[in-house]
Order: structure tokens, then C-alpha cells, then sequence
């Protein structure tokens, strides 16, 4: 049975793109979030450059080029993914992070109260291992008092999944929210039915 679910931190729980962008300042206008799809195909097939896919975000967004800089080049919280943590797995599973980091982002990014929704956060830099090692993974199910077979990892990087489920934690290769959740929604009904 799943227990808990421990999430990477830099390109899972902390975005720097478009999408947090759209999250932040219009993520429930279709029409503003149909817009901003249609600019992000024309940069993709190479028909506008990237000055004008940031000029486009904020004449969609209402806002200045800087304003879009800041979501685009910096880290922001994944504010849609938090809020699933915060209403669905918060109340029935423990939660962890764990970053390969130099330095502690999470409070950082994150904010104080986003943080406290973690029962357990490691970075590699306090502990003296990095992903893919296998006794990172070991330390955050022992630290959250569960077996590895408990947990399921969530990460961006495919040979990172690999160290968590050599250690027999399930996991998911997040592309974005959606495909996350969906997958994360069927380990954990599966899970539940044993």
C-alpha cells in the first residue's frame, strides 16, 4: 500500500516556463490559455523567435516583458500541482521532497506555508548524496517512517525515477501536471485495492 509521495523539486515543484506564467495570470480564461498555446506552436515550428513569444505572454498576460522574464527565466512554485498536494494527497499520504541542490531554494521558491505541506524535505547538500544514489532515496522513506515499496517518487529526469525504483519505490517521469496526475491517480487506486 502507498504511503506516501516524495516529489523532485526543479522541474516539478518549481517551474520556469510558460505554464507557471499561465497559472499565475490567466490559467482560468480558455481563450487567454488557447492564445498563449497557438504562440508556444508558432516559437516551437520556428514562425516567431523568442523576443516576440515573451512580447505575445504579456500582451496575452496584461503585464510587462520583465513580469514574463521572471516566470520564464526564473524558478516559480508549480502552483497547480501544490494545490492537488494541499486538497487530495496532504490529507491521506505523507509527503517529501528530494532536490539535488547546492542550496536551500525550497523555502526560497516555495514560500513558508507551500513548505509546511512537506513531512520531510532532503537536499543533497546537507546529506552528501545526489540522485541517483540509492541511500537519498533510502533516507527520505526511513525519514518519513514508510518502506521503500511505499513510496512513489515524482521526478523530470528519467535516470533519477531509475535510482528511486531500483530501491523498489514506484515512480512517475513527470512531463507536466496533468500526465502526473493521472498516472499518480491509478498507482494510488491500484495501490489501495490490495
Amino acid at each position: 500500500m502507498i504511503k506516501a509521495v516524495i516529489f523532485d523539486f526543479f522541474g516539478v515543484l518549481a517551474l520556469r516556463d510558460s505554464a507557471s506564467f499561465r497559472q499565475t495570470f490567466y490559467a482560468d480564461n480558455p481563450e487567454k490559455v488557447a492564445q498563449t498555446k497557438k504562440v508556444q506552436n508558432q516559437l516551437g515550428l520556428g514562425q516567431i523567435g523568442y523576443d516576440d513569444f515573451i512580447s505575445a505572454l504579456a500582451k496575452i498576460g496584461g503585464v510587462d516583458r520583465e513580469e514574463v522574464l521572471k516566470y520564464t527565466e526564473e524558478y516559480q512554485p508549480n502552483l497547480e500541482l501544490l494545490n492537488y498536494i494541499r486538497d487530495q494527497l496532504k490529507p491521506n499520504y505523507k509527503l517529501g521532497i528530494i532536490s539535488n541542490a547546492g542550496a536551500d531554494w525550497v523555502q526560497r521558491i516555495l514560500g513558508q506555508d507551500n513548505q509546511r505541506l512537506f513531512d520531510n524535505i532532503i537536499l543533497s547538500y546537507m546529506v552528501g548524496f545526489i540522485k541517483p544514489d540509492s541511500e537519498i532515496y533510502e533516507m527520505s522513506a526511513n525519514n518519513l517512517g514508510v518502506k521503500e515499496e511505499e513510496c512513489v517518487f515524482i521526478d523530470d529526469i528519467l535516470t533519477y525515477c531509475q535510482g528511486a525504483e531500483a530501491t523498489g519505490m514506484s515512480t512517475i517521469w513527470y512531463q507536466d501536471f496533468g500526465q502526473m496526475k493521472t498516472e499518480l491517480e491509478k498507482i494510488l487506486a491500484a495501490s489501495s485495492d490490495n
